[in-house]
Protein backbone atom coordinates (compact mmCIF):
# COMPACT_ATOMS: atom_id res chain seq x y z
CA UNK A 1 0.00 0.00 0.00
CA UNK A 2 1.36 3.42 -0.96
CA UNK A 3 1.97 6.19 1.53
CA UNK A 4 -0.93 8.15 0.05
CA UNK A 5 -3.29 5.20 0.42
CA UNK A 6 -2.25 4.72 4.03
CA UNK A 7 -2.77 8.42 4.68
CA UNK A 8 -6.26 8.31 3.14
CA UNK A 9 -7.07 5.23 5.19
CA UNK A 10 -5.92 6.95 8.39
CA UNK A 11 -8.01 10.02 7.60
CA UNK A 12 -11.10 7.89 7.02
CA UNK A 13 -10.48 6.08 10.31
CA UNK A 14 -10.16 9.38 12.16
CA UNK A 15 -13.37 10.66 10.57
CA UNK A 16 -15.22 7.50 11.62
CA UNK A 17 -13.83 7.90 15.13
CA UNK A 18 -14.99 11.53 15.33
CA UNK A 19 -18.43 10.60 14.00
CA UNK A 20 -18.67 7.84 16.61
CA UNK A 21 -17.77 10.27 19.38
CA UNK A 22 -20.24 12.87 18.12
CA UNK A 23 -23.01 10.28 18.04
CA UNK A 24 -21.99 8.57 21.28
CA UNK A 25 -21.88 11.65 23.54
CA UNK A 26 -25.49 12.78 22.83
CA UNK A 27 -26.65 9.18 23.19
CA UNK A 28 -24.98 8.88 26.59
CA UNK A 29 -26.41 12.23 27.69
CA UNK A 30 -29.87 11.14 26.55
CA UNK A 31 -29.64 7.88 28.50
CA UNK A 32 -28.34 9.72 31.59
CA UNK A 33 -31.26 12.16 31.31
CA UNK A 34 -33.77 9.31 31.14
CA UNK A 35 -32.21 7.71 34.23
CA UNK A 36 -32.31 10.97 36.21
CA UNK A 37 -35.92 11.67 35.20
CA UNK A 38 -36.91 8.15 36.21
CA UNK A 39 -35.25 8.49 39.63
CA UNK A 40 -36.78 11.94 40.22
CA UNK A 41 -40.19 10.72 39.11
CA UNK A 42 -40.02 7.74 41.44
CA UNK A 43 -39.08 9.91 44.42
CA UNK A 44 -41.83 12.40 43.58
CA UNK A 45 -44.46 9.68 43.29
CA UNK A 46 -43.27 8.13 46.54
CA UNK A 47 -43.59 11.48 48.33
CA UNK A 48 -46.96 12.22 46.68
CA UNK A 49 -48.28 8.83 47.77
CA UNK A 50 -47.13 9.49 51.33
CA UNK A 51 -48.80 12.91 51.41
CA UNK A 52 -51.99 11.48 49.91
CA UNK A 53 -52.13 8.86 52.62
CA UNK A 54 -52.11 11.63 55.22
CA UNK A 55 -55.05 13.39 53.56
CA UNK A 56 -57.10 10.21 53.15
CA UNK A 57 -56.54 9.15 56.76
CA UNK A 58 -57.31 12.62 58.04
CA UNK A 59 -60.49 13.18 56.01
CA UNK A 60 -61.91 9.85 57.16
CA UNK A 61 -61.41 10.67 60.82
CA UNK A 62 -62.73 14.22 60.49
CA UNK A 63 -66.04 13.04 59.07
CA UNK A 64 -66.56 11.04 62.24
CA UNK A 65 -65.67 14.06 64.38
CA UNK A 66 -68.13 16.28 62.51
CA UNK A 67 -70.91 13.72 62.92
CA UNK A 68 -70.22 13.27 66.64
CA UNK A 69 -69.57 16.88 67.67
CA UNK A 70 -71.19 18.87 64.86
CA UNK A 71 -67.94 20.81 64.47
CA UNK A 72 -67.46 23.12 61.51
CA UNK A 73 -63.90 23.20 60.17
CA UNK A 74 -62.32 26.31 58.65
CA UNK A 75 -62.01 26.56 54.89
CA UNK A 76 -58.65 26.52 53.16
CA UNK A 77 -57.06 29.97 53.46
CA UNK A 78 -59.31 31.04 56.33
CA UNK A 79 -57.89 32.53 59.55
CA UNK A 80 -59.16 30.48 62.47
CA UNK A 81 -56.77 30.87 65.41
CA UNK A 82 -54.12 32.97 67.12
CA UNK A 83 -50.78 31.60 68.32
CA UNK A 84 -49.17 33.17 71.38
CA UNK A 85 -45.75 32.43 72.88
CA UNK A 86 -45.14 35.21 75.38
CA UNK A 87 -41.59 34.10 76.23
CA UNK A 88 -40.52 34.71 72.61
CA UNK A 89 -42.82 37.67 71.93
CA UNK A 90 -44.72 35.73 69.26
CA UNK A 91 -48.34 36.69 68.54
CA UNK A 92 -49.63 35.81 65.08
CA UNK A 93 -52.77 34.69 63.22
CA UNK A 94 -53.07 31.06 62.12
CA UNK A 95 -54.57 30.12 58.76
CA UNK A 96 -55.84 26.82 57.40
CA UNK A 97 -53.31 25.82 54.73
CA UNK A 98 -49.70 26.81 54.16
CA UNK A 99 -49.21 27.99 50.59
CA UNK A 100 -47.04 31.00 49.71
CA UNK A 101 -49.90 33.51 49.87
CA UNK A 102 -50.97 32.30 53.31
CA UNK A 103 -47.44 32.41 54.73
CA UNK A 104 -47.14 36.04 53.65
CA UNK A 105 -50.05 36.84 55.99
CA UNK A 106 -49.11 34.77 59.03
CA UNK A 107 -48.72 31.20 60.26
CA UNK A 108 -49.97 28.37 58.07
CA UNK A 109 -51.31 25.01 59.20
CA UNK A 110 -50.21 22.04 57.13
CA UNK A 111 -53.38 20.93 55.34
CA UNK A 112 -53.80 17.35 56.45
CA UNK A 113 -52.65 17.82 60.03
CA UNK A 114 -55.00 17.93 63.02
CA UNK A 115 -56.82 20.97 64.30
CA UNK A 116 -56.38 22.10 67.92
CA UNK A 117 -58.55 20.02 70.22
CA UNK A 118 -58.10 16.82 68.23
CA UNK A 119 -55.73 13.99 69.04
CA UNK A 120 -52.83 13.99 66.62
CA UNK A 121 -50.23 16.31 65.15
CA UNK A 122 -51.11 19.97 64.56
CA UNK A 123 -48.38 21.26 62.23
CA UNK A 124 -47.72 25.00 61.91
CA UNK A 125 -45.11 26.77 59.79
CA UNK A 126 -44.04 30.37 59.32
CA UNK A 127 -41.29 32.43 57.74
CA UNK A 128 -38.07 32.82 59.72
CA UNK A 129 -37.90 36.54 58.90
CA UNK A 130 -41.43 37.38 60.07
CA UNK A 131 -43.84 35.51 62.36
CA UNK A 132 -41.30 32.87 63.44
CA UNK A 133 -38.20 35.06 63.58
CA UNK A 134 -38.10 34.53 67.37
CA UNK A 135 -38.87 30.81 67.34
CA UNK A 136 -35.23 30.17 68.25
CA UNK A 137 -35.81 31.94 71.58
CA UNK A 138 -38.39 29.40 72.74
CA UNK A 139 -37.13 27.03 75.44
CA UNK A 140 -38.23 23.61 76.65
CA UNK A 141 -40.90 23.84 79.35
CA UNK A 142 -42.35 27.13 78.13
CA UNK A 143 -46.03 27.68 77.40
CA UNK A 144 -47.65 27.94 73.97
CA UNK A 145 -51.28 29.00 73.51
CA UNK A 146 -53.52 28.41 70.51
CA UNK A 147 -56.83 30.25 70.79
CA UNK A 148 -59.71 29.52 68.42
CA UNK A 149 -63.39 30.42 68.24
CA UNK A 150 -64.25 27.09 69.87
CA UNK A 151 -61.69 27.10 72.67
CA UNK A 152 -58.23 27.79 74.04
CA UNK A 153 -55.54 25.11 73.93
CA UNK A 154 -52.40 25.23 76.05
CA UNK A 155 -49.21 23.36 75.21
CA UNK A 156 -45.84 22.84 76.88
CA UNK A 157 -42.66 22.74 74.79
CA UNK A 158 -41.06 19.30 75.12
CA UNK A 159 -38.52 19.15 72.30
CA UNK A 160 -36.43 21.40 70.04
CA UNK A 161 -34.62 19.94 67.06
CA UNK A 162 -33.00 20.79 63.73
CA UNK A 163 -34.01 18.56 60.83
CA UNK A 164 -33.18 18.24 57.16
CA UNK A 165 -35.56 20.21 54.97
CA UNK A 166 -36.70 16.99 53.28
CA UNK A 167 -37.45 15.20 56.55
CA UNK A 168 -41.08 14.07 56.38
CA UNK A 169 -41.26 13.15 60.08
CA UNK A 170 -42.23 16.76 60.80
CA UNK A 171 -45.73 16.19 59.40
CA UNK A 172 -46.22 12.57 60.43
CA UNK A 173 -49.41 11.76 62.39
CA UNK A 174 -49.17 11.32 66.17
CA UNK A 175 -51.33 9.38 68.62
CA UNK A 176 -51.60 12.18 71.19
CA UNK A 177 -52.37 15.89 70.89
CA UNK A 178 -49.09 17.47 69.75
CA UNK A 179 -48.26 20.88 68.32
CA UNK A 180 -45.34 21.00 65.86
CA UNK A 181 -44.00 24.42 64.84
CA UNK A 182 -41.21 24.84 62.33
CA UNK A 183 -39.42 27.36 60.18
CA UNK A 184 -36.47 27.43 57.80
CA UNK A 185 -32.99 27.23 59.33
CA UNK A 186 -30.38 28.70 59.75
CA UNK A 187 -32.26 31.88 60.61
CA UNK A 188 -29.69 34.12 58.91
CA UNK A 189 -29.30 31.94 55.81
CA UNK A 190 -29.56 33.76 52.47
CA UNK A 191 -31.74 31.91 49.96
CA UNK A 192 -33.55 28.60 50.39
CA UNK A 193 -32.39 27.29 53.76
CA UNK A 194 -31.49 23.57 53.78
CA UNK A 195 -32.79 22.73 57.27
CA UNK A 196 -35.82 23.21 59.52
CA UNK A 197 -35.92 24.46 63.10
CA UNK A 198 -38.60 22.38 64.80
CA UNK A 199 -40.29 23.07 68.15
CA UNK A 200 -42.61 20.37 69.51
CA UNK A 201 -45.12 20.90 72.31
CA UNK A 202 -47.68 18.62 73.94
CA UNK A 203 -51.16 19.68 74.98
CA UNK A 204 -51.47 20.07 78.75
CA UNK A 205 -54.82 21.84 79.10
CA UNK A 206 -57.78 23.13 77.14
CA UNK A 207 -60.81 25.32 77.67
CA UNK A 208 -63.61 24.73 75.19
CA UNK A 209 -66.40 27.22 74.60
CA UNK A 210 -69.02 24.49 74.99
CA UNK A 211 -67.35 22.67 77.87
CA UNK A 212 -66.49 25.69 80.00
CA UNK A 213 -63.80 25.14 82.62
CA UNK A 214 -60.15 24.43 81.89
CA UNK A 215 -59.47 20.71 82.06
CA UNK A 216 -56.17 18.95 82.61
Amino acid sequence: MSKRSRKDSDLRAKRRSKVGVLIGIPALLFIAGIVLITIAGYNYMKFAFYMSSLFIHDDFDRKAVVENEDRVYPKYGEEYAELRISSADIVAPVYCGDNDQILLKGIGQFYGSRFPGEDGNTVLSGHRNSVFQNLGKVKIGEEVILETAYGKFIYEVVDIDIKDGRDQSIVQPKDEAVLTMYTCYPFDYIGNAPERYVVTAKEVAQSRVLEGDLTQ
